[in-house]
């Protein structure tokens, strides 16, 4: 039987753990811990539970009992003494957590696969698990490129020959990798690499031009002008996109040349790109004439960026905006209320389109509800969406963000339910980052049959139990 967890045996920290806590709460661990030791997990389980009868709120048996139910890939078993002993603590224990974030992500990165691996790399990079650090630099020597590029680029300024791999990944013949060295040298190296991304972005791979052109603009670049020039007729529309923002952050050059040819384009994103250029070029009369745009997504783009001098253009066009045909459109209005108007016109918007035919645009609507301080509908707007198969994972973590029992419930059910693809359930792990909270069904995910599922709760539980996470509650 496939063990997802058979790697805790052999926790770093397990002695740690116990050692943090009363020597008579070691005491009463010692037999379960002995027993799992040794690779009986359900005889340490049944350790725990004996003891648990007469100390409920001994914390170094109930991570033994997690651990063990983990151990045999046990998921309920694992959610019910998750529940179970958050129940008894009131609270996280974010070093339990962490043990059994970090001993998942080790295994994931020992996998054969590829996906894995890189996932592994990745989650260990964010959360900035040094203790794997070797272990990710080792992988720069795998077989598979795209491996070898993520982690050349996750210890990039850790090992020496780091630099080295991560440059011959920006030449490798996959494009994947190409692309994952591109990004993090630019994320990483930034200036002293311009003239490596300027090359990339002439790559004959759409990925790569877009992560290269990305972080010419985001590194203004003054250089890269006619190189970006060339690449506004690119045949890829999130290129030429990419492009027209990239010119309209470094400023430089014939910003309304630009802005034109932009705003012609048949992609939307291209033609919103149009609009940064414009403002960019400072031209606002010209904004102010795009307000009547046949696009409303464009007209609203225009009116936000002249509403410090002609405010009531953005109720104008706000009120063509949610009218529009196209429920994305409408969905995308609602995204864009708050820095359109104040917050009471927000709020008034959000309300009207939180009655729309399209749960997407409900959802949006909601959202924007949040923001504007009206909880109690948008309360209502997340939970009838629970159900929707497109919409309800997310509908559960908005729901669940605001500490709400039903919605925290449904996001937790979503990442253990076997009937929906893995996809649909590490989706659901990922939620929960959004939504702030670990769920039983978070921690059971770790014994969950497939380790992309896995490494995402793994991934979740390492950031929301990292001793000053960002997005913790």
């Amino acid at each position: 039987m496939h063990r997802p967890c058979v790697m805790l045996a052999k926790m770093r920290r397990l002695a740690l753990v116990l050692a943090l806590v009363t020597p008579a709460c070691a005491n009463r661990a010692k037999q379960s811990v002995s027993l799992y030791e040794s690779g009986d997990y359900a005889g340490a389980a049944r350790a725990a539970d004996q003891e648990l009868a007469g100390h409920p709120d001994d914390d170094a048996l109930w991570g033994m009992k997690i651990r063990a139910a983990l151990a045999l890939g046990d998921a309920d078993g694992v959610a019910r003494a998750y529940e179970g002993y958050t129940a008894h603590r009131g609270d996280l224990d974010k070093e339990l957590l962490q043990d059994l974030s970090e001993a998942t992500i080790a295994q994931a990165l020992a996998s054969p696969s590829a996906k894995l691996k890189m996932a592994a790399i990745e989650a260990i990079a964010t959360l900035e698990i040094h203790v794997l650090a070797d272990d990710v630099a080792q992988k720069m020597e795998d077989q598979d490129d795209r491996v070898a590029a993520t982690a050349a680029v996750a210890v990039l300024k850790g090992f020496p020959q780091a630099p080295q791999v991560a440059d011959e990944m920006m030449r490798s013949e996959n494009p994947e990798a190409r692309r994952i060295a591109v990004d993090g040298i630019g994320k990483k190296v930034g200036k002293l690499a311009l003239s490596d991304l300027e090359k990339a972005a002439a790559d004959h791979d759409a990925r790569v031009r877009r992560a290269a052109i990305y972080w010419l603009g985001a590194l203004k670049d003054k250089d890269a002008v006619e190189v970006l020039t060339k690449r506004m007729h690119d045949p890829d529309d999130s290129v030429r996109a990419a492009s027209a923002q990239a010119l309209a952050k470094i400023g430089i050059g014939n910003l309304e040349a630009f802005a034109k040819q932009a705003l012609g384009d048949h992609a939307l994103a291209v033609r919103l790109a149009g609009v940064d250029l414009l403002a960019a070029a400072k031209r606002d009369d010209q904004l102010i004439t795009l307000t009547d745009d046949t696009d409303p997504m464009v007209a609203l783009g225009a009116a936000i960026a002249v509403k410090k001098t002609r405010p009531e253009l953005a109720k104008k066009a706000l009120d063509r905006a949610v009218g529009a045909e196209e429920w994305t459109i409408r969905a995308g209005t609602a995204n864009m209320l708050a820095m359109a108007v104040g917050k009471d016109d927000a709020k008034a918007y959000a309300q009207k389109l939180a009655g729309d035919t399209e749960v997407g645009v409900r959802l949006a609507a909601a959202r924007a509800l949040v923001h504007a301080g009206d909880r109690d509908t948008a309360t209502r707007v997340f939970t009838a969406a629970l159900g929707d198969a497109d919409q309800g994972i997310q509908a559960a973590a908005d729901l669940a963000s605001l500490g709400d029992p039903a919605g925290m419930k449904a996001l937790s059910d979503a990442t253990r339910d076997p009937k929906r693809t893995v996809e649909q359930r590490a989706a659901a792990a990922a939620a929960h980052r959004t939504a702030h909270r670990v769920t039983p069904g978070l921690v059971a995910a770790l014994a969950d049959p497939n380790g992309l599922v896995r490494i995402e709760a793994a991934a979740a539980l390492g950031a929301l139990a990292a001793p000053w996470p960002k997005d913790a509650d």
